[in-house]
């Protein structure tokens, strides 16, 4: 009895001290989670991940201070269902909101709902809250000073974190910036660009188009294995832009209010981005033609913060649908059963688990896809090792299998090599489609309140245009109907690559689209006109007139182009430089090729100049001084085109080297000197206007045909010889032709000529023969012809005589 009661009394501190310790651990606040998510982020243009240029420091110091995953698939290629499998841990199919205008169901399980049920604060700071794809989140409308700081973009997050400092926190935030248009700012935009790349005149028109487009169709661009280089300089530009004004900014204030330590902080993205790996750039919402190839499915994750070990790296594949259920393994939240991801809290510990199964499926055209793009599915089952692709369209249904060990870059299909394999696959892909409900629905804006009479739009305006600072950076339309009413806003917005239709439901009879950012509200200008209707939910009778209006961009030029401007301006000098420089040297090259012709060759050639001279000397004789010197320089230059044909090649890639790439625009600088040339003889010259107007019509048709038929830089200089070529000989022939005869004369020559020169192409292996250069050759021959009549124009006096122009 005494030993029990002394055991008991010893036992008492025990659990004394055992309960402190659990009530301690009860009461100790769960950390604050940070969702980043960052749009067409490429995982292997981080150094964290391997890469070798310094893109991303900030980054990566981050990362080592946590768990890093080298191998994550989104389920998706383009945004929306990507970021919505991250918030809901469903497959795309399955949540449904794989096409613009679509919304989760009310009362979807999501990150932010579920943990607002632990006890989170979970205001809304997101700016793609107001669009219909990005409804039933489960935010809440709480933080106050939304509107006043999303204006001024990531400004919303940092004061949002200063706001929730003293509360527990879900913080949502998605950085747009890497997304088409590539323009980083200087000094970003020359940081890792080939230098002098955009002084290059050939490729200027690639660089404006990608520094200044939102989308830019598959086969808008012809892109050039060249141009990876500047691509990739500008979207690491991009990366290296955010983590010095967005990552390290956001470290230091996560430091500064004492929230690093206890706040789970998440990066991952929506989807890559292709970028000249399968041949073009961007991913399905940009380019409309979707895929779903690593470079637009592997995304970054990195996951710091309580109960995870720094430093922690895994390698094995996982999904973007395990987020949630790791985040909540990690706060001891529970975890729902219908979630298609699993936590990763195992592998974070270093646990060896059973290998993850990645699924992916997107529509061609993403959120621009229209309803013709939306009739193809293309998806995807990915593993460690192998990947199965399937598009399934009308008309279309097609395998590829990747063995993703022997070929990373999915360059060689080996469907047919291993078949038992493909089968395994496409059963499981198969069975996944099966199995994926969609959960999302049409979305709806309420009840149906009936409406007597039409709805007017009292804001914006038949034909107005809203400017930025006017209108509160924001898109606000007004219109009669109730309150309480249901609507539909019926759109058609853009015109060509911009175009877009469709409707959104609201409720009420105002919407606020926005506050954007200026250069968000840059972007919205791209999709001018934008073109809208209001009618009451149910009753198309009730529906308003059309009203039309445009976004007033904040500059004259689009983003990309003032500092392509810029560039040209100050750099032109230089340009001119570096082309007369490579053509001087181009020439040197052709003399020197020249010189290293066999003595017996040149010695050999003379001597058969000097006979046939004295052969023909009493001939040439009675041909005359300007006889001999015109057709002397027509077969001079003759010669000398055709004996250049079998080396030009060379000498073409010499002066490409030499000139930097500014020969590829030689020609054009050719049409446009000749052309400044003729309207200045012409104003020299008094000559009356409609020569002048025929004249400038003929240089723009002859600019035309070298600058949209001929397919290659050398290909235009080419045609620019043969209009050199007629002047000759129209000089020859009118030393004893009739003037209006010698034209047609003339042209006939050059024309069979340039038919002999296609020949000698046809002959010599080292050029190329087309049919339709030889209708080249005739149409510019012709259109010199044209516009050496319109110069060389008799006029006639008032004594009826003529005046001579010059022959």
């Amino acid at each position: 009895m005494i030993r029990r009661l002394t055991m008991f009394v010893l036992l008492i501190p025990v659990v004394v001290f055992m309960s402190t310790v659990a009530a301690e651990a009860g009461d100790r606040p769960r950390p604050n989670v940070l969702l980043i998510t960052v749009d067409t982020f490429r995982p292997d243009h981080l150094g964290s991940y391997g890469y070798e240029r310094a893109t991303s420091p900030a980054l990566d110091a981050l990362a080592a201070d946590g768990a890093l995953f080298r191998n994550t698939i989104s389920s998706s290629s383009w945004t929306t269902p990507g970021l919505l499998s991250a918030l809901t841990a469903l497959w795309a199919p399955s949540h449904g909101v794989d096409v613009r205008g679509k919304s989760l169901r009310p009362g979807t399980a999501t990150m932010a709902s579920l943990l607002r049920e632990g006890g989170y604060a979970a205001p809304d700071i997101l700016y793609l809250s107001s669009i219909p794809n990005m409804q039933n989140l489960g935010l809440t409308p709480s933080f106050a000073d939304r509107n006043r700081y999303l204006p001024n973009g990531d400004a919303v997050l940092f004061r949002a974190l200063e706001a929730y400092a003293d509360s527990t926190f879900f913080l949502y935030y998605h950085y747009r910036n890497l997304h088409l248009p590539y323009d980083p700012t200087p000094p970003y935009d020359r940081m890792f660009t080939p230098k002098g790349y955009d002084r290059s005149g050939f490729a200027q028109d690639r660089i404006a188009t990608v520094r200044s487009n939102v989308t830019i169709p598959e086969g808008s661009v012809r892109f050039t294995e060249q141009d990876s280089a500047w691509i990739r300089g500008l979207y690491d530009g991009q990366v290296r832009e955010m983590d010095d004004t967005f990552f390290g900014p956001l470290t230091a204030h996560l430091k500064r209010l004492r929230l690093y330590e206890k706040t789970l902080v998440i990066v991952t993205a929506d989807h890559g981005e292709e970028l000249l790996e399968h041949g073009f750039i961007g991913h399905p919402s940009t380019s409309f033609k979707g895929n779903v190839y690593d470079e637009a499915v592997r995304i970054p994750l990195m996951m710091v913060g309580p109960g995870i070990p720094a430093g922690r790296i895994v390698d094995a594949q996982v999904r973007n649908v395990d987020i949630l259920p790791t985040v909540l393994d990690l706060l001891d939240l529970p975890i729902p059963g219908h979630l298609h991801g699993r936590s990763l809290v195992p592998r974070i510990a270093g646990e060896a688990t059973r290998p993850d199964t990645a699924f992916v499926e997107t529509t061609p055209g993403g959120y621009q896809a229209t309803q013709e793009m939306l009739k193809t599915r293309l998806r995807a089952v990915r593993t460690q090792r192998w990947k199965l692709i399937h598009t399934s369209g009308p008309g279309d249904e097609v395998f590829e299998l990747y063995d993703l060990e022997a070929d990373p870059e999915e360059r060689r299909d080996v469907w047919e090599e291993y078949p038992d394999v493909a089968a395994s696959l496409k059963r499981a892909l198969h069975r996944w489609v099966l199995m994926s409900t969609p959960a999302a629905i049409e979305v709806d804006a309420g009840p149906i309140v009936e409406m007597k009479g039409r709805v007017e739009v009292l804001f914006p305006g038949d034909g107005d245009t809203l400017r930025y600072a006017d209108v509160g950076q924001s898109v606000a339309p007004r219109w009669t109907g109730p309150e309480d009413g249901s609507f539909l806003v019926k759109y058609e917005v853009g015109v060509g690559d911009y175009h877009l239709t469709g409707q959104m439901p609201v409720l009420g009879s105002s919407q606020r689209y926005g506050p954007y950012t200026e250069e968000l509200w840059n972007m919205l200008a791209l999709y001018n006109p934008f073109t809208f209707r209001i009618v009451a939910q149910g009753q198309p009778e009730t529906a308003s007139d059309r009203v039309t209006f445009i976004v007033g961009a904040t500059s004259d030029l689009p983003p990309g182009r003032l500092a392509l401007v810029r560039a040209a301006t100050d750099f032109w000098w230089t340009e001119a430089v570096l082309l007369g420089a490579g053509l001087l040297a181009g020439v040197a090259h052709l003399v020197g090729l020249a010189f290293r012709l066999p003595a017996d060759w040149i010695v050999s050639g003379l001597l058969l100049v000097a006979i046939l001279a004295a052969f023909f000397r009493s001939t040439l004789a009675r041909w005359g001084r300007t006889r001999l010197e015109r057709w002397g320089s027509v077969a001079a230059y003759t010669l000398f085109i055709y004996a250049t044909l079998p080396v030009m090649p060379v000498v073409w890639r010499w002066m490409w080297r030499a000139t930097q790439g500014r020969i590829d625009y030689a020609g054009t600088l050719v049409v446009v000197g000749t052309g400044a040339g003729v309207a200045v003889f012409l104003l020299l010259r008094r000559r009356q206007i409609l020569r002048v107007a025929a004249a400038l019509a003929l240089s723009a048709a002859y600019a035309w045909l070298l600058l949209s038929l001929g397919t290659s830089p050398a290909e235009r200089l080419h045609l620019a010889e043969y209009g050199l070529l007629s002047l000759f000989i129209l000089r020859a022939l009118q030393v004893d032709v009739p003037r209006r005869r010698a034209y047609f004369l003339g042209w006939l020559l050059a024309a069979a000529l340039g038919t002999v020169d296609e020949v000698l192409q046809w002959v010599i292996p080292s050029r190329v023969f087309e049919w339709k250069d030889i209708g080249l050759n005739v149409l510019s021959s012709g259109l010199a012809m044209l516009v050496i009549a319109v110069l060389t124009q008799q006029a006639v006096r008032p004594d009826g005589g003529e005046d001579k122009g010059p022959a």
